[in-house]
């Protein structure tokens, strides 16, 4: 499915969700105006027999997102106003696992995540259970721009470190949650409601346990994609860093988390999961 281009097979008729064996697999869709390729999103989601719920969560967008997501299918989230990226997924992850869903899959609405690729991520998930599988970008890392390649090494060294195990591609949002991981975290305090939320749910599920492994994906940039990424390498960077080193410091920066991260073995849906 060509992820590029604006039209797409949705019509203004209610769907059904499906059930599956996959112990209710749910896909929520954080989306800032991204009328443009949100339903070619949807709708390859849709397309996946394992997938049951999809989830967009709009965050204060003044076109037409919403409404196309709507039309292809999606339970449709409004934020009356801009919250960040963390706040908007925060709010579909809770909204899956409420009901119902056991397993909740994350991927951005502009088109750099293919729906395809979800197949292989929720296959590592059964093989993997408690664990949070990433799409890594890591082996096609260099056709990303070179300030983007860049920015994403230096935030997995500082994540890997805090999270005391090493993470392929800290920075994707390609993910698969474990729900047990999402209930444990519910009552606690709120997490970051933008970029850092990604960084910093993976460390505060490391201390509760919760490992990750990862899953080769391809690298989206560029004229691929229908408009230039929200994500900002330098300002979102540093303020990852900040976070993470706000903990580390209150860990007394951690030197075994240090070796850890430096030493364990990266951990690929390609090798056998060991319980």
């Amino acid at each position: 499915m060509d992820l590029s281009r604006s039209n797409s097979p949705c019509h203004d008729k209610p769907v059904a969700e499906k059930s599956n064996n996959h112990g209710g697999a749910a896909v929520v869709i954080p989306a800032l105006e991204e009328a443009a390729t949100i339903g070619a999103v949807v709708a390859g989601c849709r397309a996946l027999p394992f997938v049951s719920k999809i989830i967009v969560v709009d965050d204060g967008s003044a076109d037409d997102t919403a409404g196309i997501a709507r039309r292809c299918g999606a339970r449709v989230l409004r934020n009356p106003a801009n919250q960040g990226k963390g706040a908007s997924l925060w709010r579909g992850m809770t909204e899956a696992v409420g009901t119902g869903a056991e397993r909740v899959a994350t991927l951005d609405g502009d088109g750099q995540h293919r729906p395809d690729d979800l197949a292989q991520m929720f296959a590592a998930s059964l093989a993997w259970p408690g664990h949070i599988v990433i799409g890594s970008r890591r082996a096609s890392g260099r056709d990303a721009p070179r300030a983007r390649f860049v920015a994403n090494r230096v935030a997995d060294f500082w994540v890997s470190w805090a999270a005391r195990h090493p993470i392929d591609d800290s920075q994707s949002g390609f993910r698969i949650y474990p729900a047990a991981l999402i209930r444990t975290l519910a009552p606690r305090k709120q997490l970051s409601r933008g970029f850092a939320f990604e960084s910093e749910v993976l460390i505060e599920a490391a201390r509760l346990g919760f490992s990750t492994v990862a899953v080769d994906i391809p690298t989206i940039y560029g004229g691929a994609l229908r408009r230039p990424s929200h994500f900002r390498p330098i300002v979102d960077i540093t303020r990852i860093v900040v976070m993470v080193a706000g903990k580390l410091f209150r860990r007394g920066m951690d030197p075994v988390g240090l070796w850890r991260s430096l030493t364990l073995p990266r951990r690929h849906a390609a090798t056998p999961c060991h319980h």
